[in-house]
């Protein structure tokens, strides 16, 4: 974690201070740009556990108040010590600006996003002592499911094309249930017990993200 903000904290000097001072364009339609995120996530069906993880993205700008964001992430949770649960998510979202949006040195852009994703799951035990095999065993179960999202976000613009931005998403999972909770054996050792069940269910979760952002190219000609 500690690299992955270094990495972010390099990319924003390094762009802030090498980047040739313009004028602010009257539009940003057509702005395509790249970025780094770190991700957090609390799963409630895992304990309410806090996870974290790193990822990039793309947007495109339609037009001043409408863009795209195009993302992938990979989060990593500690359940407790006993266990771990993975998840990878690549999705997009729309972005819509209600308000002015010239994206100006040092000012806020706020924005309310929302789109779906595809999600890969992997919850893993530790070793634990099993009473029936009377052994030490590990266990690990996956699912694939679909999503939903819907949050709202801001860009701190540092210049007119490099910004910082945080969001909140309440994301919403559909597909087989998986989730786990921590027991403890006969001999007093807790484990983690995974449950998998193929039927559909619902699974929500809060993402907040911070990430930073480069304009790399402009696609449409300004006049």
């Amino acid at each position: 974690m500690r690299n992955i903000l270094t990495l972010i904290l390099i990319l924003v000097i390094s762009t802030a201070f090498g980047q040739k001072i313009t004028e602010e364009a009257s539009s940003h339609a057509g702005e395509l740009s790249w970025g780094v995120r770190s991700t957090g996530s609390i799963f409630s069906e895992s304990g309410s556990y806090f996870g974290i993880g790193a990822g990039f993205q793309v947007r495109y700008r339609v037009t001043d108040h409408l863009g795209s964001e195009w993302f992938a992430d990979w989060i990593t949770t500690d359940i407790g010590g006993v266990g771990q649960r993975t998840d990878a998510h690549i999705g997009v979202s729309t972005i819509i600006y209600p308000g002015k949006s010239l994206n100006q040195k040092g000012s806020f852009t706020p924005y309310v996003m929302g789109g779906f994703c595809g999600d890969y799951t992997k919850i893993t035990s530790n070793l634990s002592y099993d009473d029936i095999a009377d052994s030490y065993t590990q266990d690990s179960k996956d699912r694939w499911s679909f999503a939903t999202q819907l949050g709202l976000g801001t860009h701190y613009n540092i210049t007119e094309t490099v910004d910082i931005s945080l969001s909140t998403q309440y994301v919403l999972h559909f597909g087989a249930d998986i989730d786990s909770e921590i027991e403890t054996n006969s001999n007093g050792e807790e484990y983690l017990h995974i449950h998998h069940d193929n039927n559909n269910s619902l699974e929500g979760h809060w993402f907040l993200t911070l990430s930073v952002n480069f304009v790399i190219i402009d696609l449409i000609k300004k006049r």
